[in-house]
């Protein structure tokens, strides 16, 4: 198999262009973070990265054993050999990825048909989650959630008058990027820089998403893998933070011990509920549609002063970090750990001791 590190997808699918230039914050977390993985890389698996020699040094510093080879761009189309064609698994498939590799001299014989690519946008969307799992999680009790599209800059300000807090968003964003919290009742609102930028979300990416702003308690995930074939398996959850919408870091534990963590908020019962009716949701929805690792952001939050959960904040048609945390926890001995993403002259991936 064939590993890639591209943590510029999300923004790829929304900019949906061949030649496409990631902001330099992505460029740099996927020089930086390119040997992520390696943590669950297989014997004989090949880890394509930016920079070989940096990745070896960075990936060393975690203390592991590396389980595949490491190869540079420059060698893809080599490592790709057309007489023995194996799956590559990026961060997640987007077309700008598809034509750097044919770019790169890769064969598009060895890669997935255009058209996958064009269905993963669609799904990607947020409002295919809106309208294809989020009504189906809303049947569970104690559950919160909704999702509006809107299609004008007029339409979005007449749903303003109508709410109180709202979040808004571009169906294509990632780790905080395209999105607004909002106040109906406050002018700043519906001030012309925000208008602005509106505009131009709807102009590119067809429209925007307004849900209602709730007082969250917790971030979570439940980490999936789909088979293509109709199946979705469940694989784990994810205990993480954000900050300002970014990702910042998980918590690597036992799945027994992360679930006695969120007994907090919500019952084992409730998370049993959960993952049963979103494994069989996201098998039925997406059938042969998408083949790969997904997983679905959540949150416990507090209404009227009772505790509830937004079982689909985001679904996230990709690997995610939830994912790299899972897979480390199988390579670590000593649990619990925190796992951190820190930036000082570069991006790197930190494992301590929880606080």
């Amino acid at each position: 198999m064939i590993h890639i590190f591209n943590p510029e997808h999300d923004i790829a699918l929304g900019a949906h262009v061949e030649q496409f230039t990631a902001p330099h914050a992505a460029r740099q977390l996927r020089h930086d973070l390119g040997f992520l993985p390696m943590i669950w890389a297989e014997e004989a698996d090949k880890v394509i990265v930016e920079d070989v020699e940096a990745a070896k040094e960075a990936f060393r510093h975690l203390g592991l054993k590396a389980r595949g080879s490491w190869h540079s761009w420059k060698e893809i189309a080599d490592v790709l050999d057309v007489r023995q064609p194996e799956e590559i698994a990026p961060w997640g498939w987007d077309q700008a990825l598809f034509h750097r590799m044919v770019k790169a001299g890769v064969s598009p014989a060895l890669l997935p048909m255009p058209n996958r690519m064009e269905i993963i946008r669609h799904i990607s969307h947020r409002q295919w989650a809106a309208e294809h799992v989020l009504p189906a999680m809303r049947l569970l009790p104690d559950t919160v959630g909704e999702a509006t599209a809107v299609t004008s800059v007029s339409g979005l300000m007449s749903l303003l008058h109508d709410h109180e807090r709202v979040v808004v968003k571009a169906p294509w964003s990632s780790s905080g990027r395209g999105i607004r919290y909002l106040d109906g009742r406050d002018k700043a609102s519906y001030c012309i820089p925000m208008r602005n930028w509106a505009r131009n979300v709807i102009d590119r990416q067809g429209c925007l998403m307004l849900e209602p702003y709730y007082n969250k308690v917790l971030d979570f995930a439940m980490e999936f893998i789909s088979d293509g074939r109709g199946t979705v398996r469940y694989c784990g959850l994810s205990v993480f933070d954000t900050r300002s919408g970014a990702y910042t870091g998980s918590i690597l534990d036992t799945e027994e011990d992360k679930v006695a963590r969120l007994t907090t908020w919500i019952s084992t019962d409730q998370l049993t509920m959960i993952k049963e009716q979103l494994t069989m949701v996201l098998s039925r929805e997406l059938g042969n549609s998408y083949r790969g690792p997904l997983g679905v952001d959540m949150m416990v939050v507090s209404v009227d002063n009772k505790l509830m959960v937004h079982p689909c904040v985001e679904l996230n048609l990709r690997r995610t970090m939830g994912h790299v945390a899972l897979a480390l926890t199988r390579r670590i001995k000593v649990l619990p750990k925190i796992m951190s993403i820190v930036y000082t002259d570069k991006y790197r991936l930190k494992v301590g001791a929880p606080l």
